[in-house]
């Protein structure tokens, strides 16, 4: 599989990768997908879920009654609700259904999940998770 990347800046674009993909390739018939480019998730993303928001809500679920011992733990859980993808048999119709990675979100991807875990904080959890800090190196007083 061959991946050609076209970049469009003011509604200007040139399609001459693709051009000259297709005169360097054989004959054949030919499937094009068109896919939007997204950053994968950011390190200050991925700060922000392993050190706010899976400690609140390891707290949460403790206080709730629950029996997580490590974020790692709360982690998993959230993935396998939250984060899941299904696979279906089309024989029998039978779903089978299992985590996805959240390393391999990208940023829009990732912001939706972490939405997503405040909002399940504040509904059964009873816990306001804060906004992300974007200034939050300046105020660490740990180093």
């Amino acid at each position: 599989m061959a991946k050609v990347m076209v970049e469009k800046i003011n509604g200007r674009f040139s399609l001459q990768p693709l051009y000259e993909w297709f005169t360097q390739v054989c004959d054949g018939l030919f499937h094009i997908e068109i896919k939007k480019i997204r950053k994968p998730r950011t390190n200050d993303q991925n700060g922000w879920l392993w050190g706010c928001i899976y400690p609140m809500l390891l707290d949460g679920l403790l206080e709730a009654g629950w029996e997580f011992t490590t974020v790692e733990q709360v982690h998993e859980f959230f993935k396998s609700i939250m984060a899941k993808e299904s696979v279906v048999n089309r024989h029998t119709g039978e779903i089978v259904e299992f985590p996805s990675s959240t390393a391999t979100m990208n940023t829009v991807q990732f912001s939706t999940y972490c939405d997503k875990l405040r909002d399940y904080g504040r509904e059964f959890l009873g816990i306001e998770i804060p906004d992300p800090d974007k200034y939050w190196r300046l105020n660490d007083t740990s180093s």
